[in-house]
């Protein structure tokens, strides 16, 4: 039995302007022909009609069907991998693009209706984020930022004023402010260093990301500095995934440790009186927690105290603190 273009259109519920194409480019051509010149399609045909459905249904291209149909079977595997590979791609480019518009809806679904100047400059620092970090990524920053936010205006008022008093960034008395610095983006970025990293280079080059009331280029350029002179010593004794290891403990508790210290220096309480142990025991704990209380850690940062004057620099306790705290140790 021989169907004429228009029958089979009817039939597969394609019009016969469709067949004609897949004539022309080779993908299903009739067996036969009328002697009026009509095309005939066998049995045969209508099969490979089906396939060719089939396969339209799966979204793959004609140009791919009809290499598929052509072949022996061996180029079909490859061809459904490849088209499964671009599915993968197209999956996770709408996710991020959900997670990024769900983003959005969460920063102003709350609260009243934000002015029009709120929307653009919200869409703009987004816009900016979407360069350098994912929808998730962008998520973790926004929503770890009350970790740290109140820790700020503090330590750049502390940094804006060493600059005013000409300081060099490369001096020793910088280094606290490095130390609490570099602490609170570690805290703040979860110790991601591939995080940090780009965060960092997103700042100083996109001026929508300095927006937000953050500290200025001369600033940050100037903790730059002493921060780069900071990591170089710490990485001379740990790895970047040993230091993503670290904990930072708010400035509050190791003054609160101090004072107790000083309170006893300034009462000559004797290193070997139990007020002396607890207080030491106080201070031995802070210290521990930097490190999650990995003893391996400990006993190399205790290492890496003594041997780098960067990182002494760097430590929250002043040299009698730190003095009383050996003797209480020796005692």
């Amino acid at each position: 039995m021989l169907l004429k273009v228009g029958e089979l259109a009817t039939r597969s519920g394609l019009t016969v302007r469709a067949l004609h194409h897949f004539d022309e480019i080779g993908l299903l051509k009739p067996s036969a022909r009328s002697e009026a010149g009509y095309r005939l399609y066998n049995h045969g045909d209508v099969a490979r009609l089906h396939g060719i459905q089939a396969l339209r249904r799966l979204g793959l291209p004609l140009k791919e069907i009809g290499a598929m149909l052509a072949g022996d079977g061996r180029t079909l595997p490859m061809i459904v991998a490849r088209q499964i590979r671009a599915l993968d791609h197209e999956i996770a480019q709408a996710t991020e693009l959900r997670g990024r518009l769900a983003l959005m809806m969460d920063r102003f679904s709350a609260g009243a209706q934000p002015e029009m100047a709120d929307w653009l400059a919200s869409l703009e620092m987004m816009a900016t984020y979407a360069r350098y970090f994912s929808a998730d990524e962008i998520r973790r920053i926004l929503d770890n930022w009350h970790r740290v936010e109140a820790e700020w205006p503090a330590l750049e008022a502390e940094v804006r004023q060493m600059m005013a008093r000409g300081v060099p960034a490369t001096d020793l008395a910088v280094q606290p402010l490095a130390h609490r610095w570099m602490g609170l983006i570690h805290h703040w970025l979860d110790g991601d260093f591939g995080l940090i990293e780009r965060w960092g280079t997103m700042y100083k080059v996109e001026p929508a990301a300095r927006k937000n009331e953050g500290p200025d280029l001369t600033v940050v350029r100037y903790v730059e500095q002493a921060t780069d002179m900071r990591m170089a010593r710490w990485l001379a004794h740990f790895t970047l995934a040993e230091m993503s290891r670290f904990r930072w403990v708010p400035l509050s508790e190791w003054r609160a440790v101090e004072a107790k210290i000083q309170a006893l220096i300034k009462r000559c309480t004797p290193p070997h009186t139990p007020a002396a142990q607890a207080a030491c025991a106080d201070a031995d704990a802070l210290v521990s927690r930097v490190v999650g209380d990995d003893p391996v850690l400990l006993q190399k940062l205790a290492g890496a105290m003594a041997a780098e004057p960067v990182l002494r620099a760097g430590m929250k306790w002043g040299p009698d603190v730190l003095a009383y705290l050996h003797a209480v140790r020796a005692a």
